[in-house]
């Protein structure tokens, strides 16, 4: 974690470098991520991108830099249009110019970048400066703002809403009590991105999104090499929002494990890719090794299950199910395991677990069980109703993070009720949509009504490409 305290009789203080520079009649204060005026003290403030891009641009002051470089810098990992540099430019230049009205501190030089001409000079110091008193140490050299983090951390590896909420207020407090804490911003980015992710849609998570975006951005200002930061990118990264960019989540993950080995839950979440991939023997040794960390992880106890109906293993998988508590993740848990239950043939105990989620979370985030319902109904011969309740899924599942196991769901009804070519355009929706799982659709007796169709085995031909692809990702 990057906080560390020093106590001094009943004053803590912090030890880190200082970067502030001033320009223009404004004090820059990178470290505190304020901008000001000198002599009133009025705060410019300015949208998180744009006072990113304002740092960049100070700091190479009188040097071009160029779009391409403000892009890998503010947005990194994310492809956005270069209108958003623009964008940035234009915030910072207004801010100024009804402020200082001082327009001519960023030259533009067509077709390349920006250039900083104002005048630049620098305060550069490690000091001590005192925080708030109430971080003084309390017990077992614990300050406040440590033990909410560390609380808020634990949180938000439970996978529902009610943690998720916790998690949140816990790290907001505690980078309200200590702001040079990078692992808690850390941490409230990867909080702030599950309530986003599994919990609203795209439109309603977008503040969410941006939230998780900003936090992520202090941590890696405060600390580049933190293994938690690379660790939230990671997770940032393998969001719908983001196109579920495979690769570059691995790298992320990848890093902070580089940068730390013994963190469970990076193994874990890296194991989660690995099985949407199709690399399921991968999913299970790093899911091993995240339990072998950590025997507490129960999420990670439930994804052997999830990895071993993946597998088709699906007696082993009940065997699992049957020891994970729903209530960790209701929404999660009670899918896979209707889903498991459908596929050994037990229909009607699959049907008494989605109709008592439904009865008790009607609302059903993403659509899964009412998807697994839409199966059943088609498995038992009810068109009309099979196809009401696919159409009651997609209204209630489009646009959350993990609508592609609903989409699969969907493309398995449709099979089922022999209509290859919604089915196909289904299987095709789930596959680019997060769920590439090359050994699930090529095993899966829900789909074999479709292998004899040329589109289908076209797909499969696709998805078996992109599996030995992502082999050799992961070997690498």
């Amino acid at each position: 974690m990057n906080c560390s305290f020093l106590f001094r009789s009943d004053r803590a203080v912090t030890d880190r470098a200082v970067e502030i520079y001033e320009f223009g009649g404004v004090e820059l204060n990178v470290t505190e991520r304020t901008l000001e005026r000198h002599q009133t003290r009025e705060r410019l403030v300015l949208p998180e991108k744009a006072f990113q891009t304002l740092v960049q641009l100070v700091r190479n002051h009188g040097r071009l830099v160029r779009r391409e470089e403000i892009l890998a810098t503010v947005w990194p990992g994310v492809l956005v249009e270069e209108g958003n540099v623009a964008k940035a430019i234009h915030a910072i230049r207004d801010a100024f110019r009804d402020r200082n009205g001082d327009a001519s501190l960023i030259e533009t030089v067509p077709k390349h970048g920006y250039r900083f001409v104002g005048s630049v000079g620098r305060v550069d110091q490690s000091t001590e400066r005192p925080t708030a008193p109430l971080l003084r140490r309390t017990c077992a050299g614990c300050s406040p703002a440590y033990d909410l983090y560390m609380r808020g951390k634990v949180k938000t590896g439970g996978e529902n809403v009610d943690d998720t909420a916790e998690a949140i207020a816990l790290l907001e407090e505690a980078v309200r009590l200590d702001p040079s804490c990078a692992a808690a911003y850390a941490q409230l980015a990867r909080a702030y991105n599950t309530r986003s992710f599994k919990f609203t849609s795209q439109e309603d998570g977008r503040r969410f999104r941006d939230a998780a975006d900003v936090a992520l951005a202090k941590a890696f200002d405060l600390n580049p090499n933190l293994a938690e930061a690379h660790f939230a990118r990671g997770l940032i990264l393998w969001t719908q929002a983001k196109g579920f960019p495979h690769e570059q989540a691995i790298r992320s993950f990848k890093k902070a494990l580089a940068l730390d080995p013994n963190v469970d839950e990076t193994y874990h979440q890296l194991s989660m890719v690995y099985s949407h991939v199709g690399l399921l023997d991968e999913a299970q040794a790093l899911v091993a090794r995240a339990i072998d960390l950590n025997p507490n992880n129960t999420m990670a106890r439930f994804r052997v299950g999830v990895y071993a109906a993946l597998a088709g293993r699906f007696e082993d998988a009940l065997a699992v199910m049957k020891t994970v508590p729903g209530n960790v993740s209701p929404f999660l848990v009670e899918r896979v395991k209707a889903e498991v239950y459908l596929q050994l043939g037990q229909l009607d105990r699959a049907e008494r677990i989605v109709e008592g989620y439904l009865a008790k979370y009607p609302r059903d985030e993403g659509g899964g069980l009412t998807s697994v319902k839409a199966l059943l109904l088609a498995r038992a011969g009810e068109k009309h109703d099979a196809r009401r309740t696919t159409a009651r899924a997609i209204e209630l599942g489009d646009g959350f993070g993990h609508f592609h196991h609903t989409a699969y769901n969907i493309a398995a009804t449709h099979a089922a009720l022999r209509e290859p070519d919604e089915a196909i355009n289904w299987a095709e929706g789930a596959a680019d949509d997060g769920f590439p799982c090359y050994p699930c659709f090529a095993r899966d007796s829900s789909l074999d009504s479709l292998r004899e169709c040329p589109r289908f085995v076209q797909l499969l031909s696709q998805l078996q490409q992109s599996w030995r692809h992502f082999q050799h990702i992961a070997s690498g």
